[in-house]
């Protein structure tokens, strides 16, 4: 059954809201937006209408748009440069929904082998807290589920990619197949007046926190949240013609 006028009028309504603030709102968040709408939207069915409409979705009880895409920023720390010869001993997972930022993951992990002393002064990870880490293969599968189907997000992502090949490879397991995107790339073409694409040199323009940088999950939150901003920023350039 289709919604009646009114009905249709509030799912507009909540589909401008959703589309201008970005982001997913729970239930409650949206029935008092409809009931503030006026006194002929009060008492109206709201979950009902938002499951009939394919405009809308939910995922883990919050309401957005069907369109919105889902993206995993990502970050590691490593004993080196070389995806060959060096291992990951940290990673760090963010699931945006949209530009929102919907569940974090990290861990760090065993490299099997002694992290160099100036790996260790510069990220502050050592041998001492990877000793009972998981070894990478261990982590795989929680990685696989957490990436899902999404497009990932990372800052100078060949960096990060050739590493979490490698270590999928020592496993005898099958690489991520999702579609990898680069916000060093994309900081190139929308920010070219910075004196360089370096993460916290795109996060400080921003005004994003770079508490923590050189660990994983402070270093994918910078990525998670670059993104969003230049997303905007694109997305504002386009409107404007």
């Amino acid at each position: 059954m289709k919604p009646d006028p009114g009905q249709q009028v509030l799912l507009n309504l909540l589909y401008h809201y959703l589309g201008v603030t970005g982001r997913p709102a729970v239930p409650v968040e949206l029935r008092a937006l409809a009931d503030g709408f006026g006194q002929s939207f009060k008492g109206r069915p709201l979950i009902e209408l938002l499951q009939k409409d394919q405009r809308f979705l939910c995922r883990e009880g919050q309401w957005g748009l069907a369109s919105w895409q889902a993206y995993t920023a990502v970050d590691v720390e490593t004993t080196g440069l070389s995806a060959r010869d060096n291992r990951i001993t940290e990673i760090a997972l963010v699931k945006l929904w949209g530009t929102h930022v919907v569940e974090k993951w990290s861990s760090l992990v065993n490299p099997c082998c002694p992290i160099p002393p100036y790996i260790v002064r510069l990220v502050g990870i050592d041998d001492e807290m990877v000793a009972a880490a998981p070894l990478f293969e261990e982590l795989i599968p929680t990685i696989r589920d957490f990436v899902g189907a999404s497009t990932i997000l990372a800052h100078n992502a060949p960096f990060d990619r050739g590493f979490i090949a490698a270590e999928f490879g020592r496993a005898g397991q099958r690489p991520l197949t999702n579609p990898w995107r680069d916000t060093v790339t994309i900081a190139r073409k929308l920010l070219p007046h910075l004196p360089n694409r370096k993460l916290v040199t795109v996060a400080e323009y921003f005004g994003i926190s770079c508490a923590g940088h050189h660990r994983a999950m402070a270093d994918a939150l910078m990525v998670a949240g670059i993104f969003a901003e230049m997303t905007t920023l694109k997305e504002s350039a386009q409107a404007l013609g």
